[in-house]
């Protein structure tokens, strides 16, 4: 066990990466794209930017990664006009981005199963509330 945060979520966030890295590998996709494809399952239709931010990536950064999903077919993105007079861009999953994303689901749930084993219904959640803190704690320092 470790007597820092820091040292403690390194090692958890290395792990946890290496192993969602060959569960999503699996079945073809690459880092940042079961996210994208995983929130596009809960809320298709998103605007690029609002997609961005719930992916914790810059609009720049997802345009790239939107690229690489749309020529797999998994996505196909619209351009729309904002009642502002601008046009913006609309992300929707494909067909195929859909069993894609039921197959993200059914990974991530494994995970999940795989990470939380041994844990209680309440040890779950006081871990990912007590997680959830410090991303705020971190998120709002102004260092």
């Amino acid at each position: 066990m470790y007597d820092k945060l820091f040292l403690a979520l390194i090692d958890s966030s290395s792990v946890h990466a290496e192993a969602s890295r060959r569960a999503f590998s699996s079945v073809g996709l690459t880092e940042g794209q079961p996210k994208v494809l995983y929130i596009l399952n809960l809320r298709d239709g998103l605007m690029q930017k609002e997609l961005a931010a719930l992916c914790g990536v810059r609009e720049s950064t997802l345009t790239v990664l939107l690229g690489k999903i749309e020529e797999k077919g998994l996505v196909r993105r619209t351009r729309s006009l904002t009642q502002g007079g601008k046009f913006t861009c609309l992300v929707y999953l494909t067909d195929e981005g859909r069993r894609a994303a039921k197959e993200v689901e059914t990974q991530v749930e494994r995970l999940e199963e795989i990470g939380f084993r041994g844990f209680s219904p309440e040890e779950r959640f006081r871990l990912l509330e007590m997680l959830s803190r410090v991303t705020d704690n971190l998120r709002n320092a102004k260092n």
